[in-house]
């Protein structure tokens, strides 16, 4: 199966790193290879809660991915964004902007998640909850979104 990236910004919201655990082995049990485009800080919680690299091998720059992916060359069928903030959602609505060819899931949390939600205007499947320490509440509607994403690339 093919790569999917995993796209994630500052690490402020302390249940961003479980997420990316938790997508990257889910997308490895559906045979496919997650990517982490992230910024330094992210990366390295990330890193830290999974340091023998089990759920994700690779990592990019989140800066350098939105430059490959505007000029082509990289493309990925599944694009997951984890978004907490305004600049989550700028960084997003570029990366709906320049691979418009790629499924995208905007995942949205933290205590302002619904009213980030509202301000989407990119095509997107959607997944909402305001969680920033326990991630249960937006699991189940996740999982929901990652089975039917997966099948569609």
């Amino acid at each position: 199966m093919g790569e999917v990236l995993i796209f994630i910004g500052c690490p402020q919201i302390p249940v961003q790193s479980a997420l990316v655990l938790h997508i990257a082995d889910f997308l490895q049990d559906a045979g496919h290879h997650p990517i982490v485009a992230a910024n330094p800080s992210a990366k390295q919680l990330v890193k830290t809660s999974d340091p023998k690299g089990h759920y994700v091998k690779d990592y990019i720059d989140l800066d350098k991915t939105i430059g490959d992916l505007a000029d082509g060359t990289v493309h990925y069928p599944l694009i997951i964004s984890l978004i907490h903030n305004n600049a989550g959602l700028t960084y997003t609505a570029t990366i709906a902007a320049v691979s418009p060819d790629s499924l995208l899931l905007s995942v949205l949390f933290g205590e302002h998640a619904y009213d980030i939600a509202e301000e989407v205007e990119y095509p997107t499947e959607k997944v909402v909850a305001p969680v920033t320490h326990n991630t249960r509440p937006l699991l189940t509607k996740l999982d929901e979104v990652l089975e039917w994403a997966v099948l569609k690339i």
